[in-house]
């Protein structure tokens, strides 16, 4: 099964707009987006999909009287789409940010009284001379100065004492907050230490308190304009109880599942959301993060003992790049990071093996699963073809692929600090769609 964008490819189809219904298999499009919905950019995902995508699978697959599911929801995008076309959706995430930003966006708030609060909660902060202090984690003395960290504490208090009928958007406006008064330069995605950022800004108490009025007031104006659109459609909505895609039942039947999985040896979602998870106490400690990162699809926390044993999945093509990236083929990494992003590959695509099984199990026959995933990847100088792969190991689960396109990623600056050499940059998002056959 070959779905790999050719190198050599250099044509795209160049598209204004969605992403026309009957575009050609295999077509590699690049697409020129009109401005969205504010309420897609409310809350903080990296490598966010784009609403394009799912627009148009739900165009072409599903009718108004569907139901989905979206078991890596993300910032929510795919929740947005199926609730623009009245589709009922169920959706998960094991990540506790993820769950805010979705939860505020498939609930009903009113922008006023949002509003309203967050202004009581600015005039308040100024009453205040000492601050409490309740967070801790590694390193919180170098990303925070002492008056940001007496802002954020004071902002915490009020909040807590806030109405709990807006404290979900306030919450996830002190989370914009917390990364913006943080000394990571804007654009930096994770918290790493870089000998050549610029100058940082000093910020005081008030900075804080402005920067959490204009978030909240961000965080109005979205659901403001999202609601006058679409009214109140949380019944459309459900969370499920969930919080890892490994353990979805088919205990509720769906017509499609529509979704973006975890890019792999990509972005670590937990470093780069550490300070908001510490900051609103989603984790309790540096190791309740470091358990809460196990729980991702392609965790690198994984037991020393473990990398040494070389990953079998019986994919004869899948299981020779394991072990290339294992024996430095390519690419001789520092001790043991061979052994540990072989481990990452194997573990990655068993645990999506299980995950396409369980998501078998929870289709109508004839149902859909539609995914989009990085084209390529390269770990230890070797290539993956993560999205063929993928989209063979559904196969090999009972799945028959339907279609498929590519789309070319622009603007796809994640700042991360990686061996360019050995790790290289996605290029293509693929779109496969599997069918459940009758």
């Amino acid at each position: 099964m070959t779905i790999a964008v050719e190198s050599q490819q250099t044509s795209y189809f160049t598209i204004a707009g969605d992403i026309p219904l009957d575009i050609a298999e295999g077509t590699l499009i690049s697409v020129t987006r009109n401005q969205p919905l504010k309420i897609y950019s409310l809350g903080f995902q990296p490598a966010k999909s784009i609403p394009e995508i799912p627009r148009w699978f739900l165009q072409k697959y599903l009718k108004s009287s569907s139901n989905i599911l979206e078991p890596f929801a993300g910032s929510g995008t795919s929740i947005i789409e199926a609730l623009k076309h009245q589709i009922e959706v169920d959706w998960l995430d094991y990540h506790p940010l993820s769950r805010l930003i979705c939860s505020v966006k498939t609930t009903y708030f009113s922008a006023a009284e949002v509003l309203e609060q967050a202004e009581k909660i600015i005039e308040s902060s100024a009453f205040y001379k000492q601050a409490p202090e309740t967070v801790n984690f590694a390193n919180k003395d170098f990303w925070f100065q002492k008056p940001v960290q007496e802002g954020l504490e004071i902002l915490k208090e009020l909040i807590l004492a806030s109405s709990l009928t807006t404290q979900p958007v306030l919450w996830l406006a002190f989370a914009s907050t917390v990364r913006k008064t943080s000394n990571m330069n804007d654009g930096m995605l994770l918290a790493a230490r870089r000998s050549h950022i610029k100058e940082i800004p000093q910020f005081s108490r008030e900075d804080v308190f402005n920067y959490f009025k204009f978030y909240a007031e961000k965080a109005a104006d979205a659901i403001s304009e999202w609601y006058n659109l679409v009214g109140d459609l949380r019944i459309n909505a459900r969370k499920l109880p969930w919080q890892n895609a490994l353990d979805i039942t088919g205990d509720c039947l769906y017509d499609a599942i529509v979704t973006s999985p975890p890019y792999i040896n990509a972005i670590d979602y937990v470093w780069a959301t550490k300070f908001e998870l510490h900051w609103l106490n989603m984790v309790e400690s540096d190791r309740d993060r470091l358990n809460l990162y196990a729980n991702e699809i392609g965790t690198e926390r994984i037991p020393k003992v473990e990398c040494k044993e070389l990953g079998k999945t019986n994919l004869k093509y899948l299981d020779r790049l394991i072990e290339d990236i294992y024996t430095g083929k390519k690419y001789q990494a520092s001790k043991g990071q061979n052994q540990l992003r072989s481990r990452v590959a194997y573990k990655y695509f068993m645990d999506m093996k299980k995950h396409f099984i369980r998501s078998f199990e929870c289709l109508r026959s004839g149902g859909y699963y539609c995914f989009t995933i990085g084209d390529t990847s390269r770990i230890c100088g070797v290539d993956i073809p993560v999205a063929s792969l993928l989209a063979e190991i559904a196969c090999e689960v009972g799945f028959r692929k339907q279609f498929h396109f590519h789309l070319l990623l622009k603007n796809r600056k994640l700042n991360l600090p990686r061996n360019v050499d050995w790790a290289g940059t996605i290029k293509h998002d693929t779109i496969i769609v599997l069918e459940k056959a009758v």
